[in-house]
């Protein structure tokens, strides 16, 4: 079982950790870590205190998903160790999504109307994002993106899914003719501007065979080059210039401002309407010359230092709820897929099951629930 070893080298945690999470004794842990071989019961009880597939431990998944993909992600300062578990995950779901869906010979025809023009720059990040959002939302540039996973569902060869118990926030993916977009669970705000950042990799940086992967300081930080273009993208796209001065003026009308300067409560009430976090709100207010520079930092850290964070200033100023964001688990597009194959039977829903990261019950009452939908249309 050296494969089970290398697994567990490859998630940096101590012997004591592993452990404690999987209520083996430490002792076995050790035993386990140095190539001993490893019951079915400890097997079980790996993944499930460790929240990993049985296939990340299998001889048969890793070597394949690194040799595949392996050289093809991309994340800066990150050790390819690190990178094994979520790696293989995400070539575990994509060769299974491939086995299921239609084949394709390239990728969508629509991605071919973007791309860059010349280097990466400021400008550039928002022309492209005007661009994909006049084509996402054709006469509503105006309108806050909060749907945007649902829009996504409307474009040819792209699968949008949750990237689940991973220490990255988001992927993506270009393989076998297909654009495949993941998003780690986190806070709302966080995911779609993650789901963002990702779109501006897709329409920038994808060629027919190619991965990113993004840990948490890859998205928002505005380091990197190729990050902090997916960043300006995302913030672009999300935040039209055209929609910012016209949103704050209107707000502050509303709650009849008297000061010439933009503060903290104009900022939350443009953050909750457009489904972004009070940062990345006032990131794009002083990126358009609205705030000084500076003053996004400023304004965040006043709001830690005497309200802990925004979102308890803005449930002190009794703003308005955020509007729910939803992101499916698995691309409905692929499940009607994954359900049209586990009919056939040339799937089963435990290989299906267990590449997607899903339970077999939730294959069957996701299919169940579409078979009803179908039946009450004819």
């Amino acid at each position: 079982m050296a494969n089970v070893a290398a697994t567990l080298r490859a998630l940096l945690l101590q012997p004591n950790e592993i452990a404690s999470r999987t209520r083996l004794k430490p002792e076995r842990v050790q035993e386990i870590l140095g190539g001993s071989q490893v019951a079915a019961s400890e097997l079980r009880a790996l993944a499930r205190g460790l929240k990993l597939s049985m296939r990340d431990f299998t001889s048969a998944g890793s070597p394949a998903a690194n040799q595949k993909f392996g050289t093809r992600f991309r994340s800066p300062g990150v050790a390819s160790v690190e990178r094994e578990p979520t790696l293989d995950r995400l070539a575990g779901f994509v060769d299974a999504a491939l086995k299921v869906l239609p084949a394709r010979e390239r990728l969508p025809d629509w991605l071919n109307e973007f791309g860059l023009q010349g280097q990466e720059s400021y400008d550039e990040a928002e022309r492209l994002a005007s661009e994909l959002r006049a084509f996402i939302y054709p006469g509503e540039m105006d309108s806050p993106a909060i749907d945007l996973p649902q829009r996504l569902r409307k474009l040819d060869g792209l699968i949008v899914s949750q990237l689940k118990n991973s220490k990255y926030e988001g992927a993506s993916v270009a393989a076998g003719g297909y654009l495949f977009v993941f998003v780690s669970p986190r806070f709302p705000a966080r995911m779609l501007f993650t789901l963002g950042h990702e779109l501006g990799h897709v329409v920038a940086h994808h060629s027919l065979q190619s991965a990113h992967l993004d840990l948490a300081t890859n998205i928002g930080t505005f380091r990197n080059r190729s990050e902090s273009f997916a960043d300006a993208f995302s913030s672009a796209f999300l935040l039209p210039p055209q929609t910012v001065g016209a949103t704050l003026q209107a707000v502050r009308e509303a709650i009849r401002a008297t000061s010439d300067e933009i503060g903290d409560v104009e900022i939350l009430i443009l953050a909750r309407m457009y489904g972004v976090s009070f940062d990345v709100a006032a990131r794009r207010c002083e990126a358009l010359d609205l705030l000084p520079s500076g003053g996004a930092v400023s304004l965040a850290e006043y709001l830690r230092q005497h309200h802990k964070n925004p979102e308890k200033r803005a449930e002190a100023l009794k703003l308005p709820p955020r509007q729910a964001v939803h992101f499916d688990a698995v691309s409905p597009i692929l499940m009607k897929f994954v359900h049209q194959s586990v009919a056939s039977g040339e799937t089963s829903p435990s290989w299906i099951a267990d590449r997607l990261g899903m339970s077999i019950e939730s294959i069957y009452s996701t299919h169940a629930s579409t078979g009803e939908r179908r039946a009450s249309t004819h």
